[in-house]
């Protein structure tokens, strides 16, 4: 794992639109909250959505719910609907965290006071990518690790109610969405609107590890629908 490029990193376009939200955060050394957090210090509660994070590098200690811990690298974490969450910078290294709200629900994006004691309960199920091969879902996501060697292929996928994000954590992509193609290098990350053909092919030469999220609709209850071509 090489330190990343922060400044280039969080210089990626925020994803907003009906299904999710989410954006790259950095804290360096020098400050007291989240470099790039237009909010600034806001501890807070998302009614009837999930946020996911991924801790890309550092380290921080997050409450949420009843759990307080230390994240470390590598982790990725489940941040239940209704449940509190706070951050706290921890260890000496500049932190890139990467985090997806969904839904995106327009008329309560979040909540930061009128806290109830069911926000302090409960536990955030969390997994490091370097070290388990399984995430944790919940109704709002599915996420999955996907290993691919090198020259090997998703082939080609279309989900029809879902976004998906593709977030790459080792190794180099090749993906295709729709018309328009590209290479997807390690720390960055593709939202695949839904009903969009898409295709991830390795187009290196080690293993590609990414992060796939499914975006649950909601507006839908459905399961997640797809096609394989």
């Amino acid at each position: 794992m090489s330190n990343i490029d922060y400044k280039a990193w969080m210089e990626q376009p925020r994803m907003l639109n009906e299904r999710c939200r989410g954006l790259p955060l950095v804290w360096t050394p020098d400050v007291k909250w989240f470099n790039n957090d237009w909010l600034g210090p806001t501890p807070h509660v998302h009614d009837d959505a999930t946020e996911i994070g991924f801790l890309a590098q550092g380290s921080l200690e997050i409450q949420i719910g009843g759990s307080k811990r230390v994240y470390k690298t590598g982790d990725f974490m489940i941040m239940p609907p209704n449940k509190y969450h706070n951050y706290w910078f921890a260890g000496d290294e500049t932190v890139c965290f990467f985090v997806v709200v969904a839904p995106n629900h327009k008329h309560n994006r979040l909540r930061h006071k009128d806290f109830t004691p069911d926000n302090y309960e409960g536990d955030a199920p969390y997994a490091n990518v370097y070290e388990s091969e399984t995430l944790p879902s919940n109704e709002h996501f599915k996420a999955e690790k996907v290993t691919l060697q090198p020259g090997e292929s998703e082939g080609q996928r279309k989900l029809d109610t879902q976004d998906r994000v593709i977030y790459i954590v080792n190794g180099s992509a090749q993906i295709q969405v729709n018309t328009l193609g590209g290479v997807l290098a390690a720390n960055r990350y593709q939202l695949i609107p839904a009903t969009t053909p898409h295709q991830i092919t390795n187009a290196g030469f080690e293993p590609l590890v990414y992060i796939s999220l499914i975006v649950t609709d909601p507006f839908t209850a459905n399961p997640v629908l797809e096609h394989e071509e």
